[in-house]
Parts: structure tokens; C-alpha cells; sequence
């Protein structure tokens, strides 16, 4: 029984999906009268031209923060208490 219902699920979805996939079709629309024939065969508009972005300026090189030994530096580490 449970078998039954499982698998009238993932028919049902199956189905679904087949559906929804075909009916994006252009020539599936068509014959279904969704979309008119001339609209159909109109080739579709052509993309907007690529507008470029602005270039910004380099970037100014900054002064590293502290020190590479900063992080296991024997006086940090014995001066940690308990």
C-alpha cells in the first residue's frame, strides 16, 4: 500500500514536470494555441549593449599592521595567565 503511494507520488511529480517542460517549448505552445504562430517564429530581441564599468583607481599599497612574530612571540605567550 505504501509502495502504491510512493509511487503515485513521483508519477504525479514526474508528470509535473514533464508538463511545465513542455509547455516552455515554443512549438508546444503554439499548437496548444498559447502563443500566437507569428509570435512564435519572431526571432527574439537582440541583448542590450554591454554598458562597461567605470575603472577605478589602483589601490595605494598600505602599511602592514603590526608584526609577523606578533601572534608567538615568547613575551605574549609567558604573559598569559591563568
Amino acid at each position: 500500500m505504501t509502495n502504491f503511494f510512493l509511487g503515485l507520488i513521483a508519477g504525479c511529480i514526474i508528470a509535473g514536470v514533464v508538463t511545465i517542460s513542455a509547455a516552455r517549448n515554443p512549438s508546444v505552445q503554439t499548437r496548444l494555441g498559447l502563443m500566437p504562430a507569428a509570435q512564435a517564429a519572431a526571432p527574439p530581441p537582440a541583448p542590450a549593449p554591454r554598458i562597461e564599468p567605470p575603472h577605478c583607481p589602483e589601490a595605494r599599497a598600505e602599511a602592514p599592521v603590526g608584526r609577523p612574530d606578533m601572534l608567538f612571540s615568547r613575551s605574549r605567550l609567558w604573559s598569559i595567565k591563568p
